[in-house]
């Protein structure tokens, strides 16, 4: 994966803080910088294979080579000449639209539609209720997060607690962990749509679904 995979969901996380707001000159500069790096992925990975430069161009071959959902890939075209006075009353539909992409870029296969959700900012925990460790990783744009307090861990992604089970299926309401891991993750982004983040040395692993909403995991005997 190159930087502007990273740049890219950073850009989306930054739109999804702003949208829940009126239209204004920040979501205007964050929705030109995310299309400007999804153009630039396009063209990337699509002249690996066709020789293709033009954005529009490569939007298509993407979705003609079964990468991109085929209306995705004409909605995506077509944004890339779309006046900045008209994309404000549309930038949840663009940002979903640019989450889609960035997703099925990674896995190499078209992703689910998902809702373009603003975050909303939260009020600092209580001293008494925040973890005592935690381990967060970006993923697609979202943060997910370990937070581990009193030897036990639960798994959220951006700050919102998700279900969890064993990878045999087994309900969690809270996972067995005397502290968050430390050593750095590796992600596995699967045609499948979801997402194995694995600690190698901690011997912990966590599948995180293709909604970001549920997660198994795989932990220490």
């Amino acid at each position: 994966m190159t930087g502007r995979f990273t740049q890219l969901g950073r850009q989306l996380r930054k739109l999804r803080h702003i949208v829940g707001g009126s239209p204004s000159a920040a979501m205007g500069t964050t929705l030109r910088r995310a299309t400007q790096l999804a153009c630039e992925l396009a063209s990337e990975h699509a002249s690996e294979h066709a020789g293709v430069e033009d954005a529009r161009a490569a939007f298509h071959d993407l979705g003609v080579r079964g990468i991109l959902d085929p209306g995705l890939a004409e909605r995506l075209a077509a944004a890339t000449s779309e006046r900045e006075d008209d994309v404000g009353e549309r930038a949840a539909a663009i940002g979903g639209d640019l989450d889609a992409f960035l997703r099925s870029l990674e896995r190499g296969a078209p992703a689910p539609e998902l809702p373009f959700e603003a975050i909303v900012a939260r009020e600092p925990a209580a001293a008494s209720t925040r973890p005592d460790s935690t381990a967060g990783v970006p993923i697609s744009g979202r943060i997910l997060s370990l937070d581990v307090r009193g030897g036990l861990a639960v798994i959220a992604v951006d700050a919102q607690p998700i279900a969890m089970t064993r990878m045999s299926g087994e309900l969690l309401t809270s996972l067995a962990l005397a502290a968050a891991p430390t050593s750095r993750p590796e992600v596995h982004h699967e045609p499948t749509g979801a997402t194995r983040v694995v600690w190698g040395p901690e011997n912990l692993t966590v599948e995180l679904a293709a909604d970001f909403r549920r997660a198994r995991v795989a932990t220490p005997d």
